[in-house]
């Protein structure tokens, strides 16, 4: 799907960004006389050969350009400076409802949805999301089209049509967003958040909107409203435009003043918002959330006056790189060593509302935490009285600024996209010359800067948040699910919080020994393809050599290959319990490793084996994968431990059911296409029967029966590959063949047999995913479906979703299961049965063969050359490039050529072709039937389809 779920930017919304409130200031025209071009210069990594360039056009529009000759896409951006703390008060979500409308055609382009398809059929991307102060519209394209979509995408900016004939179409379409999310924990708090700061602030309102609060209302018609916000706010003065691609700066200065240079300027005054989120009237808080998923969770939360303009100081990145540390005796090390807290994290947002934010400290807590959760409490309350005593020394600042400077030094280039739409945000909040280093800036230790944030860490301004299941709660939350209650903290648990922390002992992290500032040799780049360098009993290791980023960094993946782990649920389970044990016991040293730029992914590789990987500096590698190795050959797993991760597996399992539909039809598909394919409650059931013994066990077999399974890239000599394989293999006592290394199984297709799954779920919506699996094994067939996807994806979400509104998530994927072909339909839906919406998908199929007939040469060989070019790509930076064939290692496909294969298919594939494919898959479903239903609860009395 080419298109992204609004819901997956459900971060970035939670993280604030936002201002609101505003005085608008008249309107003119824009300037008809050409200006001179600004330009600034960026200050960029030595790594970075982007080359960059910020114009301001007549209109006042800024314009951030970035030239890269090595991509193949341009990746556009538009930032504008209006967000849902902005929405009327009779119209909740009226700014999330115009970026839907904004899509639904201009006067030169009337056609809904029509730059989308364009988009889609160039192998792109598109879409956009509103947050609190800004919202922002994005696509990425084929280089090569980018003129063309210009034109499309800047026509959004000057003359929308704002159809009433779609007005209820996408309220329903908003409306199917807000039904989506109403019974997500991660929605329900974040409007929890508002509903509990001040009443007089825009957070208060809700801000997705629904058919209740888009409707006409006593003075004020939707689409009136909907007008007048777009004259009042979306103005070129007001816009941030960002483009990256691989035309040169002068060719994008071109593209951006011939389309973007008439967007209409009415010189506003960009909103802002003076009202505060937290007063005192809101510090002193005890609020208690009864979640939906079994969730234990404690936040600490200080509520902070905006201190944004300080970002050379890092005041509060100073404050939380202490608050977040794992080493010994800190706050988070000290409550997993007690077995209270599974995890303690923290993040600054200093202008959530505008001129205040907040400080949270969040802990995952254990059943043992939830009885203590006074300890936990004043355990925090305690540490921040430490770093106010010992804690504010320079030397903090110095390590972190060293290690930022190293960090940014050898920063990795963003993918074009990602890049774009960060560039478009920071453009609101930093000076352009410093839109790439704002983040890596430490110009000087402000002792005053510091002392001012720990001054408002307070435990009498603080608001304790207490989430859980059994949480004893009666306030409704409108418009959503889920039920809080909030009390005044009392005299006495302030005074309990205060002689509980007078006993705690706690430490400050020492000097990070993992880090340095010297720059390791580039070793001789030998091998420019995997190449097996150890193949024995025992072991079998690659080694390739970067070809595009030659930096002082490595990854090296090794498996402890396993036949056994997917034989039961038992050790399906025993293998995540391992998995976790090792990760918990390692915290602390993944955490100093990360701060000195060395990822540690502690994980399970697609069989269930255990997995370590590091990814970064080289030169620390060696000593760190000693370090774990002895870590997990002598790993002692006691009570406490085996409890604590027994327990998150038991929740994982149980909370798997409150994920949202469409995530659940995929996690059931997956595992429906494996051969081990048990079920939650069967996992669950396993779960509950295990010991210590069981995991001590489990652990000794794995040590006995495995084959050491290696993938190294980047700047290590294969001598120094080797010596560290060879050390896990002795430790892990290494015996197995590498011949009888086990892969992930996965079905063989079958046409006589169908995948047919149907469950009620405990969520409102409707989802159905129908498939078809093609039952040999081809590339090229892989490669006619992606091809298909390019104009099936479209023209399926524009009539299903824009115009029947059968739901809001609707979509098409190409999917390949282990080289055999298949293509899915998927729709989650507040309004349909399931039959009905099974019924839709087969009727779509079948009209939409006469479409595809008429595909023209000229368009099938465009959207060939895109897809081509998305593949043959040059990777953005080391971590893309070193990863480009652990998918082939992992998965067996050891001659490493699936992308060139795919290239080679993608090619020679020819209309005849795909309509042959077409014919066979899709509409006589010559292959194996993919049927997954979820009953939602208000289709409860529903039927399900009977058969796919």
């Amino acid at each position: 799907m080419r298109h992204f779920s609004l819901t997956l930017l459900l971060t970035l919304l939670l993280t604030g960004f936002g201002l609101t409130a505003c005085e608008h200031v008249g309107t003119t025209t824009p300037a008809d006389v050409q200006q001179p071009v600004a330009e600034t210069v960026i200050r960029k990594s030595p790594n970075d050969d982007r080359r960059y360039a910020v114009m301001t056009l007549p209109n006042q529009l800024q314009a951030v350009l970035v030239s890269d000759p090595s991509v193949e896409v341009t990746a556009v951006s538009m930032g504008v400076g209006v967000g849902s703390y902005q929405d009327p008060d009779a119209h909740p979500g009226l700014a999330h409802y115009l970026e839907h409308m904004l899509f639904l055609g201009t006067e030169k382009y009337p056609e809904p949805n029509s730059f989308q398809k364009f988009v889609d059929q160039n192998a792109g991307i598109w879409n956009a999301f509103t947050a609190a102060d800004h919202t922002n519209y994005f696509f990425q394209i084929n280089a090569g089209k980018i003129d063309q979509a210009l034109d499309y995408f800047s026509d959004y900016f000057k003359k929308p049509t704002f159809d009433p004939q779609y007005s209820d179409k996408e309220r329903n379409a908003v409306a199917s967003e807000w039904s989506s999310g109403r019974s997500q924990d991660n929605w329900i708090m974040y409007r929890l958040n508002g509903i509990t700061a001040n009443p007089e602030h825009p957070a208060a309102r809700f801000n997705v909107g629904n058919l209740e609060t888009l409707t006409d209302k006593p003075g004020s018609r939707l689409q009136d409203a909907l007008l007048a916000f777009y004259d009042r706010y979306y103005s070129a003065n007001n816009m941030k435009l960002t483009i990256v691609g691989r035309q040169s700066l002068d060719e994008l200065k071109a593209l951006t003043e011939k389309h973007f240079a008439s967007i209409p300027n009415k010189n506003i005054q960009p909103p802002v918002v003076t009202t505060p989120g937290i007063t005192p009237a809101q510090m002193g808080k005890t609020i208690h959330y009864q979640s939906l998923k079994d969730t234990k969770q404690l936040l600490v939360e200080f509520p902070i006056a905006d201190n944004s303009a300080q970002w050379r100081l890092k005041p509060n990145e100073f404050i939380n790189n202490l608050i977040t540390s794992e080493e010994e005796g800190t706050l988070g090390e000290v409550l997993r060593r007690d077995g209270l807290a599974n995890a303690v994290y923290g993040y600054v947002v200093p202008d959530n509302y505008g001129p205040d934010g907040f400080l949270r400290v969040i802990v995952e807590m254990t059943d043992k935490g939830m009885k203590q959760r006074d300890t936990i409490v004043a355990s925090v309350f305690a540490y921040i009285d430490l770093i106010k005593q010992e804690g504010i020394e320079e030397r903090y600042f110095q390590e972190l600024k060293a290690m930022r400077e190293k960090d940014f030094a050898s920063q990795a280039k963003a993918q074009p996209v990602q890049q774009a739409i960060e560039l478009s945000r920071q453009q609101f909040d930093y000076p352009v010359e410093h839109l790439l280093d704002a983040n890596y800036v430490y110009e000087r230790f402000d002792e005053a800067a510091v002392r001012q944030v720990l001054e408002q860490l307070q435990p009498q301004r603080s608001r304790i948040w207490y989430v859980s299941k059994t949480e004893k709660a009666e306030q409704t939350i409108p418009f959503y699910e889920g039920r809080y209650a909030m009390r005044d903290t009392t005299a006495a648990e302030f005074e309990r919080w205060q002689t509980l922390g007078e006993n705690m002992h706690f430490k400050l992290p020492p000097e990070n020994q993992l880090f340095s500032d010297e720059t390791a040799e580039i070793v001789t780049a030998v091998y420019d393809h995997p190449t097996l360098i150890m193949e024995q009993p025992g072991a079998e290791v690659w080694l390739m050599h970067a070809q595009h980023y030659r930096e002082d960094k490595a990854m090296l993946d090794l498996n402890l290959n396993v036949t056994f782990a997917l034989d039961s649920t038992r050790n399906i389970v025993l293998a995540s319990l391992l998995n976790d044990v090792f990760a918990l016991q390692t915290t602390t040293l993944r955490d100093r490793a990360g701060r000195a730029g060395l990822d540690i992914t502690i994980d399970l590789t697609p069989e269930k084996s255990q997995m370590i990987r590091i990814t970064g500096y080289s030169s620390q590698q060696p000593t760190l994968f000693t370090d774990l190795i002895d870590h997990f050959a002598q790993l002692k797993i006691n009570e406490q431990d085996f409890t604590q991760v027994l327990d998150r597996y038991r929740l994982e399992r149980i909370n798997a059911r409150k994920a949202a539909p469409t995530q659940q039809l995929f996690n059931h598909m997956w595992r429906l296409l494996y051969v081990a394919n048990w079920t939650d409650e069967e996992l669950l059931a396993a779960a509950n029967q295990l010991t210590r013994a069981d995991l001590v066990a489990y652990h000794q077999r794995v040590l006995q029966e495995n084959l050491l399974r290696g993938y190294a890239f980047g700047n290590f000599t294969e001598e120094t590959v080797k010596t560290i394989a060879q050390y896990a293999m002795q430790q892990f006592n290494s015996q197995r063949l590498p011949q009888e290394r086990f892969i992930l199984p996965m079905i063989t297709p079958n046409p006589q047999v169908a995948i047919n799954f149907r469950e009620a779920i405990d969520q409102t919506d409707n989802a159905l995913l129908s498939g078809i699996i093609g039952t040999e094994k081809s590339v090229e067939q892989h490669a006619q479906l992606v091809l298909l996807n390019g104009i099936f994806s479209n023209e399926f979400f524009t009539q299903l979703r824009t115009n029947e509104q059968l739901g809001y998530t609707v979509g098409s994927a190409p999917i390949n299961v282990d080289d055999y072909p298949m293509f899915a339909l998927y729709v989650q839906s507040t309004n349909t049965d399931l039959p009905d919406i099974k019924a839709r998908m087969d009727r779509f199929r079948e009209e939409f063969f006469t479409q595809l007939q008429a595909l023209d040469e000229a368009t099938l060989e465009q959207m060939k050359q895109a897809e081509i070019a998305q593949l043959t790509q040059k990777p953005t930076d080391f971590t893309s490039e070193a990863r480009e064939h652990l998918y082939d290692f992992k998965f067996g496909h050891l001659d490493f050529a699936r992308k060139e294969k795919m290239v080679a298919a993608l090619s020679k594939a020819t209309k005849a072709d795909i309509l042959q494919t077409y014919e066979t898959l899709l509409l006589q479903q010559q292959g194996m039937p993919v049927l997954i239903q979820l009953k939602g609860t208000h289709f409860i009395n529903s039927a399900f389809v009977k058969k796919p």
